[in-house]
């Protein structure tokens, strides 16, 4: 049996700082903190006025900014949420994310267990911190 692992510790107002989204048209740039078999908590920054076009994702995702103001669309309403806020969305839902003002929030991607799963599944994938 795998022994418990720490997947990792952030300084968020430096990783936020450490990867602005570019000039590009996108206005937007998305980098993965930790990666595992059933989860991603992925870092997302965005430029004012940048949108994420509606999509969906293959498991339950939450959405919470950390810097900045974000309209999320999804399930014909709308949820405008700041730093300390968080919205949870069920695996598949269509939804858009809008920046109100530049800023950055925390996405994170879980998939259901296996039923022969064990604390092992959870061993990161990659660690980027190593």
């Amino acid at each position: 049996m795998t022994e418990p692992t720490v997947l990792g510790t952030f300084d968020l107002a430096a990783e936020i700082d450490r990867f602005q989204p570019g000039d590009g048209a996108s206005g937007r740039r998305a980098e993965t903190l930790v990666k595992t078999d059933r989860l991603r908590l992925v870092l997302v920054t965005m430029r004012a006025g940048a949108t994420l076009a509606e999509h969906t994702a293959p498991g339950p995702v939450t959405i919470q900014p950390v810097r900045g103001r974000f309209v999320v669309t999804a399930a014909a309403r709308e949820d405008e949420l700041g730093a300390g806020q968080l919205i949870a969305l069920a695996a598949g839902v269509h939804h858009t994310v809008r920046a109100i003002d530049g800023g950055a929030f925390l996405l994170t991607i879980a998939w259901p267990a296996p039923d022969h799963a064990s604390p092992a599944d959870d061993a990161p994938a990659t660690n980027p911190r190593d």
